[in-house]
């Protein structure tokens, strides 16, 4: 009997510092957007675009796109502006990597280039926009796999998705 009091009280103990000691780790705040699909070579591409807000207040951005090539990685940018500008890049995000057929990034962004620090509740309502590129570097560089304006500018992009409007090409200044 001792010895299953003992077993009692050391289980309760554990679970009590599991729940304690783990916050979690996001909020619940959260603003999705559907992708705006590119094509490159007739390779059409779809998904979508989660901000979510961490519990420090930062912001985790993760996006899933169809649509990508096997052992794919696509840079991801940041920019200052909607699409319809050419902005600068803000920031560069983890690349776009094929993982059983679907691309996927997950970057946590607690700043730009620049060193400006940036939390969730800064990123909702930034002007900005988001394109994934083809490639880093050569011919295909410019092609746009998937985009979308985030921010001050998501009320935009009704008009990329039904072809109204068509997206620029990318500004790689910082």
């Amino acid at each position: 009997m001792k010895k299953l009091l003992f077993l009692s009280l050391i289980s309760l103990l554990v679970l009590g510092c599991d729940n304690q000691s783990g916050e979690a780790e996001f909020t619940g705040n959260e603003v999705s957007f559907d992708m705006i699909p590119g094509s490159v070579n007739g390779n059409e591409t779809n998904g979508t675009l989660t901000i979510r807000e961490k519990s420090n207040g930062l912001a985790q951005i993760e996006i899933n796109l169809e649509g990508v090539l096997t052992n794919a990685n696509h840079p991801v940018h940041l920019h200052y502006g909607s699409l319809a500008d050419d902005g600068n890049i803000a920031t560069l995000l983890n690349p776009i990597e094929e993982v059983n057929g679907i691309g996927k990034s997950i970057t946590i962004l607690n700043e730009f280039e620049n060193g400006t620090a940036i939390t969730y509740a800064d990123l909702v309502g930034f002007n900005g926009s988001i394109k994934i590129h083809f490639e880093a570097s050569g011919p295909l560089e410019n092609e746009i796999l998937g985009s979308t304006n985030i921010g001050s500018n998501s009320t935009e992009n009704a008009a990329y998705l039904s072809g109204e409007k068509s997206i620029t090409i990318c500004n790689s200044d910082y």
